[in-house]
């Protein structure tokens, strides 16, 4: 019986301590322009630019298809520079996806959020990686 409870301890533990690690909660960090910070001579070889993975899939179809706990506009806010958004072509239109699931939103409309920021911070930069 003894052995059965350490057990369960060590799986409650590590149960909270992984839940803790997996988190898609809402960060509250304001990081809006690192770039301007830096040196106009520093190649952009030389840098490590923060990015996101999956950067459009926000949890609209449950934790199975969430990367990111922050809208588009809210992790550049954080000071991601380097965007992973990943599209379909459908009736005309680049519609962007994560794995099988629509993220109700196409590929203009995700350069309308990126135009709105860079018009806000004009120091900064977005890279992207469009799949």
């Amino acid at each position: 019986m003894i052995n059965l409870r350490i057990v369960l301890l060590v799986v409650v533990v590590n149960y909270t301590i992984a839940q803790a690690l997996y988190n898609h909660g809402h960060s509250t960090n304001v990081n809006t322009s690192w770039l301007g910070l830096l040196d106009n001579g520093i190649p952009i070889r030389q840098m490590s630019i923060m990015g996101s993975h999956s950067s459009m899939s926000q949890g609209t179809w449950g934790d199975a298809f969430q990367t990111q706990g922050n809208s588009l506009m809210g992790q550049m806010v954080m000071g991601m520079r380097a965007l992973d958004i990943r599209c379909n072509h459908n009736h005309n239109s680049l519609q962007v996806y994560d794995r099988f699931i629509y993220l109700n939103i196409d590929l203009s409309g995700v350069l309308t959020i990126i135009r709105s920021f860079l018009q806000s911070y004009p120091t900064e930069m977005i890279l992207m990686h469009i799949v």
